[in-house]
């Protein structure tokens, strides 16, 4: 009788214990912390990549709560109408992860576009290159809810032969 609660005992330990297994935690993101995360691929590959290198500062996905517009992206970033990968992503790659810390929870992001900064003036030298679009089609770009404990992917593609509208 002993072995059986002993048993009974370190089973309930065991499984309550056990709140999701291998699921993935949001991301590989600190405890306490809600990120936007996902994959960016380069239709073509490395290959494809239209622009000289050296014309190009950074590579940045951007997440915005509100549809940007002509004020600019540093405005909404001023304002906290925008969240940003902190360090531009490589060039001339096949794809790249990025990870976008969301501190306000829950919040709807209703356009998140990787953008292309050509120059060091961050207000007027942008160009969007690919937009988060459930249905693939670039001019129509897709909102996510993001959450706490959910895992908030979008995914984009990049065709530089097939450039979304801009929207600033």
């Amino acid at each position: 009788m002993k072995l059986h609660t002993y048993l009974l005992i370190v089973s309930l330990l065991i499984f309550t214990s056990c709140n999701g297994g291998l699921e993935p935690n949001n991301t590989h993101s600190p405890i306490g912390k809600t990120y936007l995360t996902g994959i960016i691929t380069y239709k073509g590959g490395k290959a494809n990549w239209k622009f000289a290198q050296d014309s190009v500062v950074a590579i940045r996905v951007v997440a915005f709560k509100h549809y940007p517009d002509s004020s600019g992206i540093l405005k909404d970033i001023l304002t906290g109408n925008a969240f940003f990968t902190p360090t531009s992503l490589a060039f001339n790659v096949d794809s790249s992860l990025y990870s976008i810390e969301i501190p306000e929870l829950p919040v709807e992001i209703v356009y998140i576009g990787v953008a292309q900064q050509y120059g060091a003036d961050l207000t007027k030298q942008q160009r969007v290159i690919g937009v988060y679009s459930i249905t693939g089609d670039n001019t129509k770009p897709s909102s996510i809810i993001i959450e706490r404990d959910k895992l908030n992917r979008a995914d984009i593609i990049v065709d530089f032969e097939n450039l979304p509208p801009q929207p600033f």
